[in-house]
């Protein structure tokens, strides 16, 4: 079903951008997603409905474990805002399109297509049901949907970043004079801020802009601007980026590591339950 590949690109980055979703997919000992696809398969004939398995193929990651390599990207990207608009067919955005173009060959989605309103209701409900069986006995992770799993995705997260960046002495020692730096240069920081939140407020700051410019009939999509229209915007994102890198290059040189780190056990853990 291509539209949940959608609501589930944004969701990783509602709040903040690519950037800060990033993750690597691990690739350590085999992969159980096919052996969840072939679980959902079957339970779904068993419940009288046709459903292909299918493992969505890896979407490409941004290189963000070094301040190198936060730099290469933020040069192009800025904070990963609005590069969605600008570059929409690219993978490493995570925008709508390159979601779409991610999840094209999904036999299931001609199969969903067919559907009417009260037939896809049931489809979906039985998809659900048998997701959380192949989620339990594949994973051993009680999981009702694919946003619920990136529910605990993102709580998993949240948890080692609480304990290991938010309770590294050494970063948040280091905050202080990022925050006076990137005074200097007219960005606002707010009073006592953790790492977590420091390293995350230019991202806020360029989503709260993407967020203004859109309207209620979006409903969560990014604003309809094409690639010339929003190219200024992305201008400004990639200088306050850079600005805040140098600013925080001390600060940036020991979180990074640590956030790469927190990311691919995340992932090992609960890449699989969310198809990536």
């Amino acid at each position: 079903m291509r539209h949940v590949t959608w609501v589930l690109s944004f969701a990783l980055i509602s709040g903040c951008a690519a950037e800060q979703a990033a993750a690597p997919v691990p690739t350590k000992g085999p992969d159980p997603r096919p052996k969840m696809e072939q679980i959902k398969a079957d339970c779904m004939k068993q419940r009288g409905f046709k459903y292909v398995a299918y493992v969505v193929r890896d979407r490409p990651e941004p290189d963000l474990s070094t301040y190198e390599a936060m730099k290469t990207y933020r040069q192009k990207y800025g904070f990963g805002v609005f590069a969605m608009l600008v570059y929409p067919k690219d993978p490493l955005t995570g925008s709508m399109e390159s979601a779409r173009d991610a999840s094209a060959d999904d036999p299931n989605e001609a199969i969903t297509q067919k559907l009417n309103t009260s037939q896809l209701g049931a489809y979906i409900e039985a998809w659900n049901a048998c997701y959380k069986k192949a989620a339990k006995q594949v994973l051993h992770k009680e999981a009702g949907s694919e946003l619920e799993a990136v529910g605990l995705l993102q709580g998993a997260r949240d948890d080692l970043e609480e304990a290991e960046i938010n309770g590294d002495p050494e970063l948040v020692a280091l905050v202080p004079g990022f925050a006076d730096c990137l005074a200097t240069k007219g960005q606002r920081v707010p009073p006592a801020i953790l790492p977590t939140a420091m390293a995350k407020r230019g991202n806020d700051a360029f989503w709260d802009q993407m967020k203004a410019l859109g309207n209620k009939e979006s409903k969560g999509r990014p604003p309809d601007l094409t690639p010339a229209q929003a190219r200024p915007y992305l201008d400004r994102e990639i200088k306050a980026a850079l600005e805040d890198l140098e600013c925080g290059r001390e600060f940036y040189t020991r979180f990074a590591p640590k956030r790469a780190s927190i990311n691919a056990r995340v992932w090992a853990e609960y890449g699989p339950l969310v198809g990536r």
